[in-house]
């Protein structure tokens, strides 16, 4: 038996772990975790909601800064059945619409994607089944429409939905899928905390432009592996916020 030296031993375990690690990930496989896998959830005819709102992924454009429109994407949202307040819109912003629904409340919602790629909401925080959380095994591909039907069982509180497509993700939210979804229960109208004019919601958001007033994400590739900061503040998705309280 020939003996190897320390630095052959070396070579030689680097080259199998190589080859073990490169099979192990063939095997384990991306695939399930794409658009596709899935067949679109469709209405439960079990199911009879309280509420029912429709949202539809767009590619549009915003006034932000002065000058040139910014492409954004952003959710469209219209009330089905239910009080129309339940879908609220923030002025001149392209986030939301802010969805309010009350604990115990059954609500329905329509997610169509009329995006050139797929994609698919999850409910950030929400207590909800697993095809209705929004894994990326469940996204829908363009044209395509996903249907969640839960029941909301969170004690009042702030929480918040967005685009949740396997390597997506960041980008989609930050090009401006993204939405407030606010709780509410008897517990908390008990405590007769501020309400109406008294709260208002507000998202913070750091961006970056270019000098033609588009968003930039991931400017290079250390942005890729630190993570960056935006040079502008945004506000409910508008730059210098203001507001008369």
């Amino acid at each position: 038996m020939q003996n190897l030296t320390r630095r052959e031993f070396f070579k030689l375990f680097g080259l199998g772990a190589g080859a073990l690690t490169i099979a192990g990930l063939s095997g384990c496989g991306v695939a399930p975790f794409l658009a596709g896998a899935a067949q679109p959830a469709q209405p439960r005819g079990d199911f009879i909601p309280d509420v029912e709102l429709k949202l539809t992924a767009t590619d549009t454009q915003a006034s932000i800064l002065p000058g040139q429109p910014t492409r954004v994407w952003k959710y469209d949202g219209v009330v089905l059945k239910g009080d129309s307040a339940r879908a609220q819109t923030s002025p001149n912003s392209y986030l939301g619409p802010i969805i309010r629904a009350k604990r115990g409340q059954k609500i329905r919602i329509h997610l169509n994607n009329a995006l050139g790629e797929p994609t698919i909401i999850h409910w950030h925080g929400l207590h909800v089944p697993p095809e209705m959380d929004g894994h990326p095994r469940y996204a829908i591909q363009p044209g395509q429409t996903y249907v969640y039907d839960f029941e909301i069982r969170n004690r009042a509180g702030t929480y918040w939905f967005h685009p949740h497509p396997h390597q997506r993700t960041g980008f989609q939210a930050y090009a401006g899928l993204a939405g407030l979804f606010l709780i509410s229960d008897d517990e908390e109208a008990a405590v007769n905390l501020p309400n109406g004019e008294f709260d208002v919601p507000l998202v913070i958001q750091d961006r970056t432009f270019n000098p033609a007033n588009q968003l930039v994400y991931v400017a290079n590739p250390m942005d890729q592996m630190m993570g960056f900061l935006g040079d502008r503040i945004l506000v409910n998705g508008r730059p210098d916020f203001a507001m008369n309280v």
